[in-house]
């Protein structure tokens, strides 16, 4: 097309002597000036193109990642549940039976479960060197900040309480009355056998049952963050499926 204009030009310089070499530098200079714009415009489409890939790139790898979170973050719920039910029927035994039994080691074997929730950053991790503003979607950019920058990292408080906790109030409480004994054929590993004083001693302990009912407690207090987690993952993935579903349109 450019051929065409200056064979064009050249033409009409012709036509008038004294201005042929005048308006053929015009002419060439104006040329110029729009195959430069044109290839501008060529390159900005090809890096906002590049940008649009990058994005979706990053987007689907978020998704990925945060499948994977909440398929952890409800097996982790599940558990605490059977922390949380343990503890009850722990007190419930005891108040009801004279001896111990399996079920019973079972369940103070669950008092020391501490399920940690590992969230999969590589999407995020990918978006921050990258730069986050490669997420024109704004509400979805803080959406996604918030949960890797603040509700992660405070639920990993709790977390980490509940290790301490468990590590310097439940672990020594726990070793001063039973025998730990080492068992894998069991999904909460871990076989804790007492004698039969010793459980007489431990129904009439008001610490003992002060502490079950301290793990219950504490356990419920980081399994309702976990659910409040889990609600967060969802609400995330699901502006994460319809923004690539818009960007898929376009």
């Amino acid at each position: 097309m450019l051929t065409f204009f200056r064979r064009t030009r050249l033409k009409h310089a012709g036509d008038n002597k004294p201005m042929k070499y005048l308006r053929y530098a015009v002419g060439e200079i104006v040329l110029v000036v729009i195959g430069i714009l044109i290839a501008l415009q060529i390159n900005n489409w090809n890096d906002g193109l590049k940008q649009r890939n990058l994005e979706v790139k990053i987007l689907k790898e978020i998704l990925s990642n945060l499948k994977l979170d909440l398929v952890e973050i409800k097996q982790d719920i599940s558990i605490m549940d059977s922390v949380n039910l343990a503890g009850h029927d722990i007190l419930q035994f005891m108040k009801k039976e004279a001896i111990p039994s399996e079920l019973f080691y079972y369940d103070v074997s669950k008092l020391r479960v501490n399920p940690h929730f590992d969230p999969n950053k590589s999407g995020y991790s990918l978006l921050v060197s990258k730069g986050v503003e490669i997420i024109e979607n704004d509400s979805l950019r803080g959406a996604i900040s918030v949960l890797y920058e603040s509700t992660y990292p405070y639920y990993y408080r709790y977390e980490e309480e509940r290790t301490q906790f468990k590590v310097h109030q439940i672990n020594p409480v726990l070793l001063a009355y039973f025998n730990w004994l080492p068992s894998t054929n069991r999904f909460f590993p871990g076989l804790y056998e007492i004698s039969i004083s010793e459980y007489i001693n431990i129904k009439n302990d008001p610490t003992f049952i002060r502490i079950v009912n301290a793990v219950v407690h504490e356990n419920a207090l980081v399994q309702n963050r976990a659910q409040r987690i889990e609600s967060s993952i969802v609400k995330v993935m699901e502006q994460l499926q319809n923004e690539l579903m818009l960007i898929k349109s376009r």
